[in-house]
């Protein structure tokens, strides 16, 4: 008596558990009734889940799932996803037997290799359970991971299971059914690709999204370059440079850097320095910054020109004026001649170099 009655009360639990709520049937539930109807109606075997359990598996670990002498089935669609089913030999041996004697035998299995004919007896049930449960679903991503899975081979052993699973991770869904209404019971295993990666088309959040500030900027080049000198030389001094040889930066002031855009146009001006151990060029830099939260470790260092003399504060109130093309063609007129060896020795020490003189 003790058998049939928990064999009830597992059928009632099962009911209340599906009938609970308005929300959409997800895939373990969806598995959990096609098994049931699939086997009913296919082979004639009640089958009824009693225990499920959902993770999300890396693929390196789905051999910790199964033991050794269960029934491994390689399963694919047409986009060349993998998945598989894994029985255990009460499973396949009730599914086994109930197609050759009709009926399920109250004996325990004996211990034998699994073959392919039981490969091929147990992969009708497998699809029709798949093709079921992708019509209960409700979600459209839920739909296409369940659909178009087709029985492909036997898999000999864990090894090569977990060779033939070629995605990353995998949804597992562990079921424990009750067999021939209780006269056995067995463990199913299914490995399906994780499809939240692919997000669920039925969001309306996701529909009425527009593109981000990521998919906007990765198709963009952005890309500046300064100069802190120009000079002219003649072709003749050119060609004759050699390997060693040194170039006066005349003119050159790194508080007055000029950032050009990829067309080599005039952008701004800017002071060369350092910020988070990184060369770095700061923009407007009479304007108040905000401070970050580790001010001690990106704080910008600034590059000091040898002819710049610092200002007041009422000089900084009266130089701050708007970056425009003729603004920038009187800061190019100022710019003055300094220590050229001590301008070298600035930029190499912006430039993580030894900064020691030639």
């Amino acid at each position: 008596m003790t058998q049939p009655v928990g064999t009830a009360l597992a059928r009632k639990l099962s009911a209340s558990q599906e009938e609970r709520g308005d929300k959409p049937r997800s895939v373990l539930r969806a598995l959990r009734l096609a098994f049931a109807r699939a086997a009913g109606d296919v082979m004639k075997l009640p089958m009824t889940v009693i225990g499920a359990k959902q993770s999300c598996r890396p693929v390196d670990t789905l051999a910790e799932v199964a033991k050794d002498d269960w029934l491994f089935v390689l399963l694919g669609n047409g986009d060349g996803v993998s998945a598989a089913v894994c029985l255990d030999p009460g499973a396949m041996s009730a599914i086994v037997q109930v197609q050759t004697f009709g009926q399920v035998m109250s004996d325990p299995p004996t211990a034998r290799v699994c073959t392919d004919t039981d490969a091929a007896m147990v992969a009708p049930l497998i699809e029709e359970v798949l093709t079921r449960a992708s019509r209960i679903v409700e979600s459209s991503s839920d739909q296409a991971g369940l659909t178009g899975y087709e029985y492909k081979a036997r898999l000999p052993d864990k090894r090569t299971l977990t060779l033939a699973m070629v995605e990353d991770i995998y949804d597992v869904y562990e079921l424990t059914v009750e067999l021939g209404g209780g006269v056995r019971q067995g463990q199913i295993s299914l490995f399906l690709p994780d499809r939240q990666k692919d997000g669920d088309l039925d969001d309306p959040d996701e529909q009425v999204a527009g593109p981000n500030l990521e998919q906007s900027s990765g198709v963009l080049r952005a890309e500046l370059n300064t100069v802190i000198c120009r000079m002219s030389l003649p072709f003749a001094s050119l060609s004759g440079l050699s390997e060693g040889d040194v170039l006066p930066l005349v003119g050159a002031r790194v508080d007055k850097a000029e950032v050009l855009t990829i067309d080599r146009s005039r952008a701004a001006v800017g002071r060369l320095g350092q910020c988070g151990g990184m060369r770095a060029v700061r923009l407007n830099e009479h304007e108040t910054i905000p401070s970050p939260l580790n001010a001690a470790e990106h704080e910008f260092l600034e590059a000091r020109s040898p002819t710049a003399q610092p200002k007041s504060e009422h000089d900084l109130e009266t130089d701050i004026v708007p970056i425009t093309p003729k603004a920038l063609e009187t800061i190019e007129d100022e710019l003055t001649l300094g220590d050229s060896d001590q301008i070298a020795a600035e930029i190499s020490k912006l430039a993580g170099l030894d900064g020691k003189p030639d």
